[in-house]
């Protein structure tokens, strides 16, 4: 084919407010705009290789008070200069404004726009920042609803005007937000005795939020976002709220995630230079045929669900050149497993580069995204089985050995009441009646599962039904099959003793299949329950010798709720007089009265 011959236009022409607009959609909240201002904070530090006790950064807010709206602002000790702002901050969608000039090798950078893009949507007045550095003073901002920066009121008096004194400075700029110098943390302060500048940017009247701003709200939200791991491990990040630290003037912190027992190493898995797109089945390349370098997976774990109560850190965190370029929730990957929430981790991979987005969230849909994001979750999917696997060897054991002693204390019961029981269901001198015909052999083509009961407390067994039946409707013997508890975690079936075993509160459903896949039962619900209180029904009576006589349990729920239909474990105080069973039924063996 013939090389294109063309001439290209001398320039590119671009709709600039258009533009902006649609690259700055992606931070349209608080919760996704403040991580981008505590960011261009951090990297400020990193660019200037500044030492651990001044990478302070502040977040101050302000409810409504007389004459003053509310108020959001981000304070650090670097600062920045006119140039910085004209050749930097200022230009739109620059990818190399944040590493620019800097020295540091933990610049976080991005696309030049987050922490713009919250200033011009999110403040119903206006947003600004007022920066200091080495003795000259800059204020910058834009009215709400334009995307147009500018100087403070104008180019002659916001530029480059002489501050003699720093602190003095921060004084007078912070009074304007409800705050003082006196009144920031102690490390704040410290920081500034070192500090050649400072830059404070804030947003006023907050959108959304009227007088009174969700503080903690934000706080909780900013600890858990994934924009925020890098921030809050090279920078100490304090809170002020109406000229006052909150949390006792605690820093900021990433919540501390324990991992698994005899998992508290991460595992780390080499990414292969060729992977398979899903969606196409081609191969693709994930190191530019050598040219970049073999990507790494980290897989860490959790002690605890992260489904909820760590939410944002249950992420895959994609880091490439640039560092931190996007993630994917472990939720959103295709595994199918129960420790799917406790584990988290990072990718590494240059390739991926390309494919991050202007909001840093997931990255871009291509044929290299899928075939990374399906590698991930094969990874997740493998290691979590592992953890299955050694809760089965754990369990099974645990419930072999209980099994064991229940099976012997039936058996003497069994043994000394048998024959009485015999005589009063049959009669005198009528056996039993002869055991049924084996069922005959078959290919499944349904299964049939039954539980004796939908409801449950914690840390009871009890016995599934599962029947098979052929194509032409007729019972046939099993053939191997596996069961499936939606959430081990709450419930697992044992697959040697054929009992499910409740461990956690919760919801899961419970299945069977065929080792094939083939052919899947009924999904039957299973609810396990926190029991406040138990109430037997009646609470006292008297039986006949060699009767029978059904007990109900009235369990009282932790929400207030009564039921009756729990699957409990019962115990009689003496065996001798009674047996009772599982489902609650006594058959006295002699004379006397029973009492539970």
């Amino acid at each position: 084919m013939a090389q294109l011959v063309y001439t290209p236009d001398e320039d590119v022409k671009v709709h600039g407010e258009g533009a902006i607009r649609l690259i700055s959609k992606a931070f349209q909240s608080h919760e996704n705009g403040l991580p981008e201002w505590l960011k261009n904070s951090a990297d400020a530090y990193c660019r200037e290789d500044a030492p651990g006790p001044k990478r302070v950064i502040v977040l101050i807010f302000e409810y409504g008070r007389r004459g003053h709206p509310p108020s959001i602002s981000c304070l650090d000790f670097s600062g920045m200069t006119s140039a910085m702002i004209e050749q930097n901050f200022r230009i739109w969608a620059d990818p190399e404004a944040a590493r620019r000039g800097g020295k540091g090798a933990t610049v976080q950078g991005g696309h030049g726009n987050g922490g713009k893009c919250y200033m011009t949507q999110m403040f119903d007045h206006y947003a600004l920042l007022h920066t200091v550095r080495q003795g000259r003073g800059n204020r910058y901002g834009v009215v709400a609803g334009s995307f147009r920066f500018g100087y403070i009121p104008d180019r002659d008096e916001g530029r480059d005007f002489l501050v003699a004194d720093l602190a003095k400075e921060l004084d007078r700029v912070l009074a304007d937000v409800g705050c003082s110098v006196r009144s920031l943390p102690k490390r704040a302060q410290e920081a500034l005795q070192m500090a050649h500048g400072f830059t404070l940017v804030t947003g006023v009247a907050p959108k959304g939020y009227g007088d009174k701003i969700p503080v903690h709200h934000l706080v909780e939200l900013l600890e858990e976002h994934p924009q925020m791991i890098r921030t809050l491990e090279v920078c100490n990040v304090y809170v002020v709220l109406n000229g006052r630290t909150i949390d006792e003037g605690k820093a900021l912190a990433l919540p501390e995630i324990g991992p698994i027992e005899g998992a508290e190493a991460p595992r780390i898995v080499p990414i292969p230079p060729l992977l398979k797109d899903p969606l196409s089945q081609e191969q693709v390349q994930t190191t530019n045929r050598g040219s970049l370098p073999t990507g790494t997976l980290v897989l860490r774990t959790s002690d605890v669900s992260m489904r909820w109560s760590k939410k944002g850190r249950h992420n895959i965190i994609f880091k490439a050149r640039s560092g931190y370029i996007g993630y994917v929730p472990v939720l959103a990957l295709d595994v199918q497993s129960p420790y799917r929430d406790r584990i988290y981790g990072e990718c590494q991979l240059d390739a991926l580069e390309a494919f991050k987005q202007n909001e840093r969230g997931p990255l871009a849909n291509s044929p290299l995204t899928r075939a990374v994001e399906r590698f991930i979750s094969v990874q997740v999917q493998a290691y979590a089985k592992e953890f299955e696997a050694r809760d089965k060897r754990l369990y099974a054991q645990e419930e072999r050995n209980a099994i064991s002693k229940m099976n012997e204390a039936l058996d003497r019961w069994k043994n000394r009441f048998l024959d009485e029981l015999m005589r009063g269901l049959w009669g005198p001198g009528i056996g039993p009646p002869p055991p049924p015909p084996p069922l005959p052999t078959g290919k499944p083509a349904k299964l049939e599962l039954n539980l004796t009961h939908t409801r449950a407390g914690v840390g009871v067994a009890f016995r599934p039904s599962l029947k098979f039946w052929d194509s032409s409707g007729k019972r046939i013997r099993p053939v191997p099959y596996q069961w499936v508890s939606e959430d081990t975690n709450i419930a697992l079936v044992d697959e040697d003793l054929l009992i499910i075993n409740t461990y956690a509160v919760g919801r899961t459903t419970i299945h069977a299949e065929t080792i094939d896949g083939r052919v899947t039962s009924n999904k039957v619900p299973l609810e396990v329950i926190r029991i406040r209180e138990i109430r037997i029904v009646p609470e006292r009576l008297e039986m006949n010798a060699g009767s029978r006589q059904k007990f109900d349990a009235v369990c009282l729920l932790e929400g207030g709720e009564e039921t009756i239909g729990v699957y409990l474990e019962w115990m009689e105080s003496n065996s001798d007089v009674a047996r009772v069973s599982s489902a609650g039924c006594a058959a006295s063996a002699e004379n006397g009265e029973f009492s539970r």
